[in-house]
């Protein structure tokens, strides 16, 4: 029985979630695309990262934030930003942003001192991550396909963002783990610790820091999903608001809905091989 209820919920679950589709049967915004035909099971995942958190500080080291580092990378036109889509039927790349769009957002006016001022790196420690989670039937397994990283002006941060986190740029993932690759590997060539970049810092063994790539594939950093798909295309807080309105137990609601849907998402796989 619960066999059959495991495929009957694979077949829903993968209607709710759109993957572009290259010629060849292939996502062409994944890092190591899965053969269309062989996934069994689909659906899209948004978490945020926050990067004070104790767990993603190697992604955030003192002059080494991952944000500098993308950051660096539109400015040398070595990455594209594209504009913010949260949505399901869009890849999130049909829009590209203009190099000139994305300077300018990163500077705000301040009547303090009657002048412009550009965020830091360091004041963008949000990061929004959306994957696939897929059952690969070739492989028998579960991958988690990484499609985009968006960087978020956390609120407060300017007069724009004082109602909640404004959205800066997406990047595709794709281009993010190929910009990161290259430029570690350059900056390991120089030879010395200081001229290292796009590292994931380790603090247990500062000598065997991971390329930023790397450790997003291992999965190192601490997350909390934000929205998974559903036909209404609602978010965790938007469904709990809905239910309890101006409650004050809807936010510890919010993040026991996130971390219940991380969980339910572990057994799933864990049950596909039950009889």
């Amino acid at each position: 029985m619960k066999k059959t209820f495991g495929v009957i919920l694979c077949v829903c679950l993968s209607l709710s979630a759109f993957a572009q589709i290259g010629p060849q049967g292939y996502n062409p915004n994944s890092v190591r695309p899965i053969l269309e035909s062989d996934v069994m099971y689909r659906t899209s995942v948004w978490r945020k990262i926050n990067l004070l958190e104790k767990q993603n500080k190697p992604f955030f080291a003192l002059e080494n934030e991952i944000t500098a580092i993308i950051i660096e990378g539109v400015q040398a036109k070595k990455l594209q930003p594209y504009m913010y889509k949260s949505t399901p039927r869009d890849a999130g790349f049909s829009d590209p942003m203009q190099d000139t769009t994305f300077v300018a957002k990163l500077s705000y006016f301040d009547p303090n001192v009657n002048s412009n001022v550009n965020l830091r790196a360091s004041e963008l420690y949000i990061l929004e991550v959306k994957e696939d989670l897929i059952f690969d039937r070739r492989r028998s397994r579960m991958y988690w396909d990484i499609q985009s990283v968006t960087i978020f002006i956390p609120q407060g941060a300017t007069p724009d963002s004082q109602l909640g986190d404004n959205a800066l740029a997406t990047f595709k993932f794709k281009d993010l783990y190929e910009y990161f690759k290259t430029t570690y590997e350059e900056s390991q060539e120089k030879g010395t610790f200081e001229d290292l970049r796009a590292h994931w810092y380790n603090p247990e063994n500062p000598k065997q820091h991971k390329c930023l790539s790397d450790a997003f594939e291992l999965r190192l950093f601490s997350s909390r999903i934000t929205k998974v798909s559903n036909p209404d295309d609602k978010d965790i807080i938007t469904i709990i608001n809905d239910e309890f309105g101006d409650d004050p137990r809807a936010a510890k609601k919010v993040l026991y809905e996130s971390q219940k849907i991380e969980y339910n998402l572990m057994e799933f796989e864990h049950n596909m091989w039950e009889f």
